[in-house]
């Protein structure tokens, strides 16, 4: 299990992913954030804490001292900037991590799928979009037409 800080950290790169805007809600107010740490977690057990570990380590070099769920917008997309510019495969792999999970959270059916009752209602994203959601399978892809 991820540590609370870690988590506080992760939210605060969720939401600089997709903010609200214009009265829609972000990725964070969509409950994203569970998206991504499960989803992270499931990828390598103890991801989140070294993707925290990393954002923070680049916070402090865009304002000393600080960790990353301190800065503005400005300043985590100078993070973001930052370690996407990297040399490094794996700290690019890391930040995409963040931004893949993150987008997809929102605009996958995860926004609108009620895990308890398996009811699939279309995410305000696909709305938006103008994608009408999944059509019935053809019975031709089943093999059975």
């Amino acid at each position: 299990m991820p540590e609370p800080g870690s988590i506080k950290t992760i939210r605060a790169a969720v939401e600089a992913v997709v903010p609200p805007t214009d009265g829609a809600p972000g990725a964070v107010e969509l409950g994203v954030v569970d998206h991504v740490v499960e989803n992270m977690e499931l990828y390598l057990p103890g991801f989140v804490d070294l993707v925290a570990a990393l954002l923070d380590a680049y916070a402090a070099g865009v304002r000393p001292g600080a960790a990353f769920a301190e800065l503005d917008p400005a300043e985590r997309d100078r993070v973001f900037r930052e370690m996407g510019a990297e040399e490094s495969q794996d700290l690019r792999e890391a930040l995409g991590a963040v931004l893949v999970f993150t987008l997809g959270g929102v605009y996958s059916e995860w926004t609108g799928y009620d895990r308890a009752t398996g009811h699939l209602r279309p995410p305000a994203a696909w709305g938006a979009m103008g994608f009408p959601g999944p059509a019935p399978a053809h019975s031709s892809y089943r093999g059975d037409g």
